[in-house]
């Protein structure tokens, strides 16, 4: 783009803990792991479960704080970088403007008068993130060898965003700049506020979706692992 990236790398330090032996990092992703896959709890244990799989969670968490690759500033500090570089792209950026609609976040704004059915927004498929995009990254070795993995797009992905976040120089780097740090789902509520759902209907599907996220990183950390000291 011409300008100096403004991608970095959280340091050990501030908040960040000690280095982690791999030994205890896999020893921890074993048990998740392990607890995860086990069958469904009796009734009235679901939520004894959760809390000893959030725990094991928080602590990996807490063991990896400071890994994350962070991005100067705010997300809206790189919507002209998206726009320029969609427009270079081939991707069309007129008749519309990107806007913060408060609550709902940010969307687009028309600009103009739009008329029924008049196509007004094109992406060239060179500009998305896809499985096929991912099958020629760093990440083709590893798709290539998993059969989970090729039998999870959304897990494709996921990794295919992480190692295109860590890379500085990533075509895609103007758009993952702009992407949320987090998200208004169960995934990301603290304790206290999914116990009020425990009167919910929903309370189901929460401690469904956290234990499947929960096992899904496990396993594939485990895998990673194998696959790097397979490459050494």
């Amino acid at each position: 783009m011409g300008k100096k990236s403004r991608v970095k790398t959280q340091k050990s330090g501030t908040g960040a803990t000690a280095t982690v032996s791999p030994k205890e990092m896999l020893n921890l992703v074993s048990e998740l792991l392990q607890k995860c896959s086990s069958p469904p709890p009796g009734p009235g244990k679901e939520w004894e479960e959760y809390v000893q799989i959030r725990s094991l969670v928080e602590k990996i968490r807490k063991k990896q704080k400071g890994l994350s690759v962070v991005f100067d500033g705010k997300r809206d500090d790189y919507f002209p970088e998206l726009i320029k570089w969609a427009t270079e792209n081939g991707a069309s950026t007129e008749g519309f403007e990107i806007a913060n609609f408060e609550e709902e976040g940010f969307g687009l704004k028309a600009t103009r008068e739009i008329k029924a059915e008049e196509l007004f927004l094109w992406v060239p498929r060179k500009l998305l993130m896809t499985v096929e995009s991912a099958k020629t990254s760093v990440l083709g070795s590893l798709y290539s060898q998993d059969r989970i993995l090729q039998a999870m797009g959304n897990i494709t992905l996921a990794f295919h965003l992480l190692c295109e976040r860590a890379n500085p120089n990533s075509f895609w780097l103007p758009y993952i700049q702009t992407l949320p740090s987090e998200y208004d789902t169960p995934l990301y509520f603290e304790e206290d506020e999914v116990q009020y759902l425990q009167s919910t209907q929903a309370i189901h599907d929460v401690f469904s979706q956290y234990k499947n996220t929960a096992r899904q990183y496990a396993y594939f950390y485990k895998v990673i692992q194998v696959h790097l000291y397979s490459c050494l």
